[in-house]
C-alpha cells in the first residue's frame, strides 16, 4: 500500500504588510509634494508685483503682514507688542537673523513701516521684502 504524504495545512499566523507599506509610502510622497503649497498658501497675502523681483534661496524667517494688519510669524498670529520678543526667540532657534517680509499689496504704508521698524529693533541682519515677478514695465 502506498502512502500519500500530505502537507500539514497550517493557518498563516503572520499578516502580509507589504500592501499596507505601499499605501503608506504613496501617502508620504503625496504629503511631501503638496506640503509646500499648503504652507505658502496658508495666509491670504497678495504680494505686490515687480519687474526686478529676484528668487531668494535662503533659510530666512518669514514675517507675514496681512491686509487686515495681522502680523504672522512662524505660522502664528503675533500682537504688535510681541513682535520683537518673538523674532529674537526665532533668531536663537534658527541661528539666523535674516528676515523676509511678505506684506500684502493693500497694506497701508504706515503699518508696513511700523512692522519694518519692529523688525529692525529686534536685531535682524538682512531684511528682504518679497514681491511677485512680473514682465510688465511700469512707466510714469
Amino acid at each position: 500500500m502506498r502512502r500519500r504524504y500530505q502537507l500539514d495545512q497550517k493557518e498563516f499566523s503572520e499578516i502580509n504588510i507589504t500592501p499596507f507599506t505601499d499605501v503608506i509610502l504613496v501617502l508620504l510622497i503625496i504629503f511631501m509634494i503638496t506640503s509646500p503649497f499648503l504652507i505658502s498658501g496658508a495666509f491670504n497675502v497678495k504680494l505686490p508685483k515687480a519687474v526686478s523681483a529676484e528668487t531668494a534661496v535662503t533659510q530666512s524667517l518669514e514675517v507675514y503682514l496681512t491686509e487686515k494688519n495681522e502680523v504672522i510669524i512662524n505660522d502664528k498670529p503675533v500682537p504688535l507688542n510681541d513682535v520683537i520678543g518673538t523674532l529674537k526667540a526665532q533668531y536663537v532657534l534658527r541661528n539666523n537673523t535674516d528676515v523676509i517680509i511678505k506684506a500684502d499689496k493693500n497694506v497701508v504704508h504706515g503699518n508696513f513701516i511700523n512692522v519694518l521698524d519692529l523688525i529692525k529693533q529686534s536685531g535682524a541682519g538682512k531684511i528682504l521684502v518679497a514681491t511677485q515677478k512680473t514682465t510688465e514695465v511700469h512707466q510714469q
